[in-house]
């Protein structure tokens, strides 16, 4: 009986728990869309900073291929509600972002020249009017090209460098948007 009372307090609590964090992850804003909050918008952030930090240590560390994949892969995941909530705040970048957005299941597949050219270099992807967009683009292309790569197999110190300068720059295209989300 005592374990019974035990793992029902466990349960209730983790529903409990689960329900909170649920109610604070995301508010309607007045055209009824769902958007993240203010707590939810920083926790994302903090994770996504976090997870390509780590991503860079793999990388440093010579992960295997699969777990370069999975990780990046994880990343781009992550990627998504920024975005999202990006579009929020830049409506300007909608279109743009909308693309980027529905492509991210293909980049990975793509040629690394097709990537480069069609999305680092905005080949495929609509024009744009204001620089936060680019920036909010490459949390989720970076990490793309990174799972690409490492799908195709990372062999050499070279090609460790290009995937580790992938995220080091994605890094740093993330201060920018974190800024001007911000902001």
């Amino acid at each position: 009986m005592k374990k019974f009372i035990c793992l029902a307090a466990v349960l209730t609590l983790t529903a409990c728990n689960e329900s909170s964090e649920n109610t604070d992850v995301s508010v309607q804003n007045s055209t009824n869309k769902v958007q993240p909050s203010a707590h939810a918008s920083t926790e994302l952030f903090i994770q996504y900073k976090q997870s390509a930090q780590e991503l860079v240590t793999l990388i440093d560390q010579q992960a295997s291929n699969e777990d370069l994949e999975n990780s990046s892969k994880a990343l781009v995941a992550l990627s998504q509600p920024i975005i999202q909530a990006f579009k929020v705040k830049f409506p300007q970048c909608n279109d743009y972002l909308n693309a980027v957005s529905a492509a991210a299941d293909i980049i990975p597949s793509l040629p690394l020249t097709e990537i480069e050219s069609g999305y680092h270099a905005d080949g495929k992807l609509p024009a744009i009017t204001d620089v936060n967009c680019y920036h909010a683009k490459d949390l989720l292309v970076h990490p793309a090209t990174v799972q690409a790569m490492a799908a195709i197999g990372i062999e050499n110190d070279s090609q460790r460098q290009q995937a580790k300068d992938e995220v080091v720059e994605v890094i740093e295209h993330f201060a920018q948007v974190e800024s001007a989300y911000q902001g």
